[in-house]
């Protein structure tokens, strides 16, 4: 992450009056985090180990706001980014009203009222927005749907060869990600994300 070391200090300061800038730039702290945790630290130990650990779960942690922000930030046009982080913030106002309305929470008064208007919000699911973006040969990123999947089942639990064995019964194992290929693949988004909210 030679490169992203660089900028860093560039997007750690940095302020915008546009809420979708900001936006980003709290995700671009929050990946610069997660990357190089799992770069220098989780990877060396699950290649000594020989197991998916951990760096499947914290690459799951990165492509949600990942393929959001592709979406978001797809093209020149301002007016387009604040649609579509308006569209995101649909899906967190809605989920909030979720947890605000569940009955067990705690410290409920310590916590804003959701306007109920929220209640039927909803953003649209990443694959549809990576279906809406297409790369320089027009072709729709949804192809990269699969890593989104394979993480999701890192990440809640089902990738243990025990449920593979018990239900294929035979040996087997999921798909292993390129975790270094990932992580700098979002890392270089995020490099041009950066140049484009700042030109």
């Amino acid at each position: 992450m030679a490169r992203q070391h660089e900028l860093h200090p560039a997007f750690s300061k940095a302020s915008f009056q546009q809420a979708y800038k900001n936006f980003a730039v709290e995700e671009f702290k929050r990946f610069f985090s997660l990357g190089r945790t799992i770069l220098e630290s989780v990877l060396p130990e699950e290649e000594r180990v020989g197991e998916r650990l951990f760096s499947h779960i914290l690459l799951r942690l990165i492509f949600e706001n990942f393929f959001w922000l592709i979406y978001i930030f797809d093209g020149p046009d301002e007016a387009l980014w604040l649609k579509r982080f308006n569209e995101y913030l649909d899906g967190f106002k809605g989920q909030y009203y979720k947890l605000y309305d569940e009955a067990a929470l705690p410290h409920k008064s310590d916590l804003e009222a959701p306007d109920p208007t929220w209640r039927k919000l909803r953003a649209r699911d990443v694959k549809s927005a990576l279906t809406a973006v297409k790369n320089i040969y027009g072709v729709p990123l949804d192809f990269l749907y699969f890593t989104y999947r394979i993480t999701s089942f890192d990440k809640h639990g089902k990738t243990m060869k025990t449920l593979y064995n018990s239900a294929f019964n035979k040996d087997g194992n999921f798909p292993v990600m390129k975790v270094t290929e990932a992580v700098n693949l979002v890392a270089n988004s995020y490099i041009a994300i950066w140049q484009q909210i700042n030109r």
